[in-house]
């Protein structure tokens, strides 16, 4: 393992800030992490779902949409953007997420506008690609989802690559994290490479959602905290800055999480000796800068469009009651229920008190401390939301942001364990071993069976095993209750009731699915997928555009092979050096 916090630039000689990783990357660094980004990229477009899959990311979507067409955050003018708004005319206010603006007449969904801003390069890409194949675009509208007309076919796909390229991105930035704090290069690729593959960013990023987008925006702050301590310069606080307003824009729950990593940039700055008071105070000012601007923007938007600085359209949603759940019934489902929790999703995880204390040993408090503080502000939130479970998704979702730090800290028992010759006993590193492989199993079905499908059949299932017939309340009220119930029914769990639908698929090759064989009680029902897409593998982009729409695989199969074959001559080089 390489030496770290040798250095004494900003530290100046024994300053807090000391503590935090200060190694340096080596020649063969940025290959490998560029082979983990390309590896990771062609897995998760291999598997992505194309366009989005739900009323969700096609809100995220039309918002881009309607940005690129209209110059305007309102969305408007196309089938999906028009069926979206009926449906928030006819929803009761916090029911839907698109909501009418302060005008009275124009409607805006409430995700936030830094998941719009980011796809605007692939909405224009998709353009592109649907001007050279009108055939296909014709054919996409000539076809319904959810009884509403279709559009845009390639802008939809090419929005849809968004989130596997941020995933690999994340993938990408987690090696050179995992190099700067001292990890050796197989440690660090196996970081990267392990994260995309045995946890549930896999399957997070199949899809349009913005948690992909949030995440890689916390971690590329991180990165720049860390450029900035071993060279403070203006450009290298500004980009920090950069990174945390784009979180923020992102989802506004990161805010707390937004303030620690600010708390570290202060912590950072003031620790050494080396800088002048005041080229500490005009650093941490150009660092702030960003984030105002970001913060201005938010406001100036949310008074736009819903006449109140501070309501981003969550508004109604926060009255109906989206906070207000238990903190200690979501503190156990995020981390331990059968269907949704944390350590189940990602196993690997459980190494992280034994990677927590080597990083204690040989980088300091700083380091794990800050790791610690991030998780927890992202973590603080969620555990108020009725919804922690973060509804139709495969794992945690809200917690997705947190789980590369997390990562970082799990990581360093696998090189820990391989320093003191425990590979020899079957230790550690042999554990850790079987923990990613155990990751990987429970990935594939999230990826090979789609999470609407198995949500479609467990909701309906959900009402004959969790009847509730004599709760008081509104339908709504009684359906929240039956979806988090089957959070914690082993009978229902995510990872095992993927599984069991791809085994019945591949063996009896049809979607009658028996309740009793799904869901482990006793049952006579049989159930059938609802919508077209959820049957088979039509989830899947590039099958989608196989047999609904007669398009050609092979130009995709070229492009994705080529790309292997650079990812696995760059690892090559980065390893063998």
């Amino acid at each position: 393992m390489r030496a770290v916090g040798v250095q004494r630039d900003i530290a100046g000689g024994g300053g807090v800030s000391s503590a935090l990783p200060s190694s340096r990357l080596d020649a063969q660094d940025p290959p490998l992490a560029r082979a983990v980004f390309l590896l990771l990229f062609v897995v998760f477009a291999a598997t992505f779902a194309g366009p989005p899959s739900g009323p969700d990311g096609e809100t995220v979507f039309q918002t881009t949409s309607a940005l690129a067409r209209r110059g305007s955050l309102a969305l408007g003018g196309t089938p999906e953007a028009e069926a979206l708004i009926a449906e928030g005319r006819a929803a009761p206010p916090g029911g839907f997420m698109v909501r009418v603006g302060a005008d009275g007449e124009s409607y805006y969904g409430w995700y936030g506008v830094g998941q719009a801003l980011l796809g605007l390069p692939l909405y224009a890409l998709g353009s592109a690609a649907g001007a050279l194949m009108p055939g296909v675009q014709e054919a996409h509208e000539g076809h319904q989802r959810f009884g509403v007309g279709r559009s845009e076919y390639f802008e939809h796909l090419a929005f849809g690559l968004r989130n596997p390229l941020l995933g690999a991105l994340l993938g990408w930035l987690l090696v050179v994290l995992a190099r700067r704090s001292g990890l050796g290069g197989r440690t660090a690729f196996a970081c990267g490479l392990g994260f995309g593959l045995t946890t549930f960013a896999w399957a997070q990023s199949r899809d349009c959602l913005g948690d992909v987008s949030a995440a890689f925006a916390l971690l590329a702050a991180l990165h720049a905290l860390l450029r900035l301590r071993e060279r403070p310069r203006v450009g290298r606080a500004l980009a920090f800055g950069g990174w945390l307003g784009l979180a923020f824009l992102t989802q506004a729950a990161l805010a707390p999480a937004v303030l620690v990593l600010g708390a570290g940039a202060v912590w950072v700055l003031g620790g050494g000796r080396v800088l002048r008071p005041g080229s500490r105070r005009r650093l941490w000012l150009w660092s702030l800068l960003p984030q105002v601007l970001a913060l201005a923007l938010w406001v100036t938007l949310n008074l736009w469009r819903f006449g109140s600085p501070w309501d981003s359209g969550y508004g109604a949603a926060v009255e109906g009651g989206l906070f207000g759940g238990s903190p200690l019934r979501a503190l156990f489902g995020l981390t331990l229920a059968p269907g949704r929790g944390l350590l189940w999703m990602a196993p690997a995880l459980v190494l992280v008190v034994e990677g927590a204390r080597r990083t204690l040993r040989e980088t300091g408090r700083g380091w794990v401390g800050l790791l610690l503080a991030v998780v927890g502000a992202v973590l603080l939130p969620v555990l108020f939301m009725r919804g922690w479970h973060g509804a139709w998704t495969y794992g945690p979702r809200y917690l997705l942001p947190a789980l590369p730090y997390l990562w970082l800290l799990a990581t360093p028992a696998f090189e820990r364990a391989a320093q003191r010759g425990r590979l020899r006993r079957g230790g550690l590193r042999r554990g850790a071993l079987v923990l990613g492989l155990l990751g990987l199993a429970v990935q594939l079905p999230g990826v090979l069976v789609d999470n609407y499908t198995y949500h479609d059949l467990a909701v309906r299932a959900a009402r004959e095993r969790f009847p509730l017939t004599e709760e008081v309340g509104a339908p709504a009220e009684l359906e929240a209750r039956r979806f988090e119930a089957l959070q914690f029914d082993p009978g229902f769990a995510a990872p095992a009731v993927h599984w069991r639908i791809l085994r019945h698929r591949v063996a009896l090759e049809h979607e009658s699915f028996s309740v009793r064989d799904l869901f482990k009680f006793e049952s006579e029902t049989l159930l059938e997928p609802l919508q077209e897409r959820e049957r088979g593998f039509g989830h899947l982009g590039w099958v989608d555009l196989r047999e609904r729409l007669g398009g050609a695989l092979w130009p995709v199969a070229l492009i994705l092979a080529l790309l292997t074959a650079l990812g696995l001559r760059e690892a090559s080089r980065a390893l063998d050096a």
